[in-house]
């Protein structure tokens, strides 16, 4: 027990005097490349688009979300005041514009179909 007692005390020690690790010690971690600045940054932009997005359309759905996403959404308009229509519109949108597969694939099967 006095050994580890020993080995802490010269590692405060050591860590009080400002000297680098010696062989036998762990270096310290690197910090990570996203610093929290960098992610703070980036989350505002995200946010400032979604505020940004204009609501067009006229037309009204009713869709079916999970509890999780939904307490999500609502603690986000309490947060952010981001609407929760505002960002599935949104989302939507991006989702469709980063898939434009998805788009031609509707309109070619419209095209097959009889109506």
């Amino acid at each position: 027990m006095s050994g580890i007692k020993s080995l802490a005390d010269e590692l405060r020690d050591s860590m009080r005097k400002g000297k680098p690790p010696q062989a036998n010690e762990i270096p310290p971690a690197e910090p990570p490349k996203d610093t929290p600045k960098k992610k703070t940054e980036t989350l505002e932009r995200l946010f400032e688009s979604i505020q940004n997005h204009e609501l067009t359309g006229r037309e009204r759905l009713l869709i079916r979300l999970d509890d999780k996403t939904l307490i999500l959404l609502k603690q986000l308009k309490v947060a952010k005041g981001i609407d929760m229509t505002k960002i599935i519109s949104y989302s939507l949108h991006q989702f469709l514009k980063t898939h434009p597969e998805l788009t031609r694939y509707i309109k070619e099967h419209i095209k097959t179909l009889d109506l």
